[in-house]
């Protein structure tokens, strides 16, 4: 089975659950007045049994907007990119991050499972991270681990610009947090310079 089949398969139950598929992307995604919400879905033929991962995600258009005019980024990507992805075994821990599947009765199995865990777990998690307070308070939270994922620094920049704007009693230390954590991991000149200029421009922001 192949991957645009699969989202064929869950195409009806997100879109009774305000989801419409992005058809250049293959992703599901609901717009709020902020950003949007998004629903990955990943399938991978392997020759003896295949892998099916889903992610979460939420996108802050003005967040993002931001730290791509000091991050170096494709082109158009800032309109694309996503300010917090999260994995099912991060929000819902009776699930794994990702499922193998050897046959059809296993597939169905898994969609079972995974679409009961959107009706009780999933949608909630993605209307609560809606209010960039909670999108803040979830980077607060990790921010002794963000530098331990591939895209700590965008981590970095999206957790410092969430609590400038929406939380900005979390401002001061949040900046000091992000500073010394780049300084430490000893990164190149480019970006050090470049988190000082965002931060400088955080620091100028009515």
């Amino acid at each position: 089975m192949k991957e645009v089949n699969l989202i064929s398969i869950h195409n009806q139950f997100f879109t009774d659950n305000g989801f419409v598929l992005n058809k250049e992307f293959l992703h599901f995604e609901k717009r709020f007045p902020l950003g949007k919400q998004v629903i990955f879905v990943h399938y991978t033929d392997h020759p003896d049994s295949n892998i099916l991962e889903y992610k979460l995600g939420i996108r802050i258009d003005e967040i993002e907007q931001i730290i791509h005019r000091f991050l170096p980024s494709l082109n158009d990507y800032s309109n694309r990119s996503i300010t917090l992805v999260q994995t099912l075994n991060k929000i819902g821990k009776e699930l794994p991050q990702r499922f193998t599947i050897s046959n059809d009765w296993e597939l169905s199995e898994v969609i079972m499972r995974v679409e009961a865990f959107f009706a009780t777990t999933g949608f909630k998690w993605l209307d609560d991270m809606m209010d960039p307070i909670n999108l803040e308070r979830a980077f607060v939270e990790q921010r002794n681990n963000l530098f331990k994922t591939q895209n700590f620094v965008y981590n970095a920049f999206r957790a410092t610009a969430l609590s400038k704007l929406y939380h900005p009693i979390d401002y001061p230390k949040m900046r000091k947090s992000f500073l010394e954590q780049i300084v430490s991991h000893d990164l190149t000149p480019f970006t050090l310079a470049s988190f000082l200029q965002f931060l400088d421009f955080l620091d100028h922001l009515d």
